[in-house]
């Protein structure tokens, strides 16, 4: 079902303590905070009433008076695949976080005057790794509590994702998460948007060591009032643990703002102190755990902290100051990667930075739609009815790409009986693709993609999808997945997704065009597409499009009438006017270098160009050229002379030779061709003087 722009989805980051929630609704983004508390965060705790299930502060109040029927971090239940006992009733984690979601959701739709929510976005703990079968109850969990669609998300990645703290931050970049609550993880993780992956992580129950800590310091600070209190019988012993807890738990969230706390358990027993010191010593276990953690997890991916883009941290932990001292200590601050200042991101309000994350990755639902295969020009399927409905493929008899007769045996199956068929072709053809591996459970139908004959295809040309014009220049991107047009002055370069036309990006240089300014597009020695422009004033300035900064500009005293470039040296050849020496007028060309903007060399010979053949007006790195085979080697596109020398673009069968499609250009045209990436288009680009045409084919 394909998500609407408007439908609600609920992001919920479940933790042991305390869970936030976040109502996703198109690109906006809702925290939620719980009715009972008006807090940002919910308790995660469920108590067994007798008319049902409590969750929240509901649950957290009526623990007081049935502490026995009360749990707190359900979650942890189905971390361990356990099952609870509340008082006289056994009851399963999965059962008590169904509970627990079923109200979120009811709690929220009321909040917001919601008709039902179907889509649910979950995070999970780092080390729930793909075919953890806790992933699988996780999804059966949020089912359960009434959502139709539910999605999961580490927390790890979720933390990387952070708005708040993933800007700047380049494709492929390598993070290191350290995500601080009850449990603390760190994890290497790769940053490509929705498509973020975590690489390898390690976790340990440091938060809530740190917390075993408090509460034993508190026991030994009150052993006198307090371990009488936790020595009662019955409810009343364990009301006393349960106030301990929240107690010890408190004092930590009040060191936030202070250097010392001091507060009573109760009116009736003596105070407590806790300061700043004795907490960075409490926890000096859990850094020490951290420090060697995150050394450990980027051996695992052979880094250092020089290969990180940023340390995020996240969670309670991450307002504890000894936490970013360790940090910066254990990945060498001073040197580059991790060690610039701004590599360490401490988002405000750190324990909601999970669920940031999560909404981010929540809406990124409205794109996450797979369309129908369109038909191709020349791709038609065959297809085998299976007997009896299903079997297995034992194998495929040709590769594909390979020809074969009518009557050939392109298969053979196995049905359940263990009768072995043959799966013949009804006509010639050539096989493009299949669809089913060797091994696997096919049927009631079998579908594999062949080409059609020759004749067909002349008969039919293929159909051109789009007709592009700029009085600019174009470039197929050395990935053949987008299209970029710079117009004539360099004001403007726009990118196009080739697949569906989109226009994914726009750049507009920030220059003085002056005086008939000119400018191309063309590809540097590392692969990315950069602007060189100049104008009859002499300036020549070269941008990085991808970033848009500005890598060089100087002046050629010369004033310029035209600029080569030579992409694998990354040098400019700037044609200054031509100067009359006798009865000749001589060239006059001055090399520069695009990195520096440095001047290379003087050059005056009318033959220059033959001694320095690199030099081109055009982008020679770029997807076009006079002759290109398809990526999948099934086509080849080359540039023809038709009638008058008129240019053309002929289509041709890369195994036969065959052609299967001609079309002519107009008057005065020069052209070039290439095909996208997945080889389903063919470009064409018409140039003269007037105007750069773009004519894309489906094939």
């Amino acid at each position: 079902m394909t998500v609407t722009m408007t439908e609600p989805i609920l992001a919920v980051d479940v933790g042991t303590s305390g869970t936030r929630v976040a109502l996703v609704v198109a690109d906006q983004t809702t925290l939620v905070k719980e009715p009972a508390s008006g807090a940002a965060s919910w308790p995660s705790s469920v108590c067994l009433a007798d008319e049902g299930f409590l969750v929240g502060t509901p649950a957290e109040v009526r623990k007081r008076s049935m502490p026995r029927r009360f749990i707190d971090g359900p979650r942890r239940a189905v971390d361990a695949q356990a099952s609870m006992w509340l008082e006289h009733r056994e009851v399963t984690g999965a059962e008590a976080l169904t509970a627990y979601l079923t109200v979120v959701g009811n709690e929220t739709r009321q909040l917001h005057g919601l008709g039902p929510i179907d889509r649910l976005t979950l995070t999970v703990p780092a080390d729930y790794l793909p075919g953890d079968p806790r992933r699988d109850m996780m999804i059966a969990i949020g089912e359960a509590a009434g959502f139709r669609d539910v999605e999961i998300i580490s927390s790890a990645v979720a933390a990387a994702l952070d708005p708040r703290t993933d800007d700047n931050l380049p494709a492929g970049a390598l993070v290191l998460v350290c995500d601080l609550g009850s449990t603390w993880t760190t994890a290497v993780v790769q940053v490509y948007g929705s498509h973020t992956v975590q690489l390898a992580h390690e976790s340990s129950p440091a938060g809530r060591e740190l917390d075993a800590l408090l509460i034993n310091d508190l026991r030994a600070e009150g052993r006198l009032w307090l371990e009488p209190m936790l020595a009662a019988p019955g409810d009343t012993g364990l009301r006393a643990y349960y106030e301990a807890i929240d107690f010890a738990r408190r004092l930590k969230h009040q060191l936030v703002d202070t250097d010392e706390v001091v507060d009573h358990l109760t009116p009736l027993t003596p105070p407590y102190k806790l300061t700043r010191a004795w907490l960075d010593a409490f926890a000096e276990p859990a850094l020490r755990w951290l420090v060697d953690s995150a050394s450990n997890v980027l051996g695992t991916v052979g880094a250092s902290g020089a290969d990180l883009a940023a340390v995020v941290v996240a969670g309670g932990g991450a307002y504890l100051p000894s936490v970013h001292a360790a940090l910066r200590s254990s990945l060498g601050y001073g040197q580059t990667g991790a060690g610039t200042p701004e590599a360490l991101r401490v988002a405000a309000e750190p324990e909601l930075a999970v669920l940031r994350g999560a909404a981010r990755f929540a809406a990124g639902a409205t794109g996450r739609t797979v369309a129908a295969e369109p038909s191709r020009w020349r791709v038609e399927p065959t297809s085998w009815e299976i007997p009896g409905g299903r079997a297995r493929l034992v194998r495929w008899c040709l590769p594909p790409g390979e020809p074969y007769q009518a009557g050939s045996v392109l298969a053979h199956i196995r049905t359940p009986d263990e009768r072995v068929f043959e799966l013949t072709a009804a006509q010639q053809g050539r096989q493009l693709g299949q669809q089913a591996s060797a091994g696997d459970l096919v049927g009631p139908v079998l579908v594999a993609a062949t080409a059609k004959d020759p004749m067909t295809l002349q008969r039919q040309p293929p159909p051109r999808r789009r007709h592009l014009e700029s009085t600019g220049s174009w470039l197929l991107t050395p990935d053949r997945e987008h299209l970029a047009e710079c117009d004539r002055a360099a004001r403007l370069v726009r990118l196009r997704a080739i697949a569906d036309d989109t226009v994914r990006a726009e750049f507009r240089p920030d220059h003085d065009a002056g005086p008939n300014s000119q400018g191309r597009l063309f590809v540097d020695p590392d692969g990315r597409l950069a602007v060189v422009a100049w104008n009859t004033d002499g300036f020549i300035s070269v941008w990085d499009v991808e970033t848009g900064k500005l890598n060089a500009r100087f002046r050629d005293p010369g004033e310029p009438q035209r600029v080569l470039v030579d992409e694998t040296g990354w040098r400019a050849a700037a044609e200054g006017q031509t100067k009359a020496v006798g009865r000749y007028r001589r060239i006059s060309m001055t090399l520069w270098d695009l990195r520096t903007g440095q001047r290379i060399d003087r050059i005056t010979d009318d033959r220059w160009q033959q001694r320095f053949p690199e030099f081109a007006e055009q982008s020679r790195a770029a997807g076009f050229g006079t002759a290109m085979v398809s990526p999948d080697g099934q086509l080849q596109a080359s540039v023809a002379e038709g009638l008058d020398g008129i240019a053309a673009v002929q289509l041709q069968d890369a195994t036969t030779g065959q052609e299967l499609f001609r079309v002519l250009g107009g008057t005065g045209q020069q052209v070039r061709v290439g095909f996208s990436a997945d080889s389903r288009h063919l470009l064409a680009n018409w140039e003269s003087n007037e105007r750069s045409l773009i004519d894309v084919w489906d094939v």
